[in-house]
């Protein structure tokens, strides 16, 4: 089954001109940011623009977005996170949805996101990162496809796992897990590729704490 595209989730949240074709995706943002100013006589102007648009935590829901054959809004945040202590048990006690992971901080330019899952998430693919597993209680299982062979891999409590760029794969948990991720900002949860999205699976770049 040929999964389908999805498009890129961020565009819809960036702010300097539309037609900048460098702002299409969101890991070329702070070098586009940094690129403009250093080159640009309105740079002061155009800091206070962008600046606007890093310190804003919760961001509107673009426009519905075509997904496999459901229209779905894609959801989630981009700015600055908590710069204090956070106690992992404690931040998923705060929230009960599955498959809608929630970012507990930021190394760099890299989410570290942690989600409560049940169940079946979706068959997809990230086309340009890696994206690490890490489980905090219970137990996934990730099935995987590539070059025309498929597998499966089972994680208990402590485990990690990679699963590679461009691999199709589909996390498991038949009876729940609370799994950590770790993956660059911006990265939607259900890939670049991926086949219809369910509804109880989150299409998102990821939620805030709360």
């Amino acid at each position: 089954m040929r999964l389908q595209h999805s498009g890129d989730p961020l565009t819809p949240f960036l702010v300097r001109q539309p037609d900048d074709p460098a702002l299409a995706d969101g890991r070329v943002f702070r070098q586009s940011l940094l690129r403009h100013l250093a080159g640009s006589p309105t740079a002061t102007d155009d800091l206070h623009t962008y600046a606007g648009a890093l310190l804003t935590q919760v961001v509107p829901s673009p426009p519905a977005r075509r997904i496999g054959r459901a229209t779905r809004p894609v959801r989630g945040i981009i700015g600055r996170v908590s710069t204090d202590p956070i106690d992992l048990q404690t931040a998923l006690a705060g929230f009960d949805a599955l498959w809608s992971p929630r970012i507990v901080t930021r190394v760099n330019d890299y989410d570290v996101r942690i989600a409560k899952v049940a169940g079946e998430h979706v068959w997809h693919a990230h086309d340009h990162t890696d994206e690490f597993f890490l489980v905090l209680d219970g137990e996934l299982g990730i099935a995987m496809r590539e070059n025309g062979t498929e597998r499966a891999v089972s994680l208990s409590r402590g485990a990690v796992f990679v699963v590679p760029r461009g691999v199709e794969h589909r996390p498991s948990s038949p009876s729940g897990a609370s799994i950590l991720m770790f993956e660059p900002t911006g990265t939607l949860s259900v890939g670049d590729r991926h086949d219809e999205v369910p509804d109880h699976v989150d299409a998102t770049i990821g939620h805030a704490l709360t």
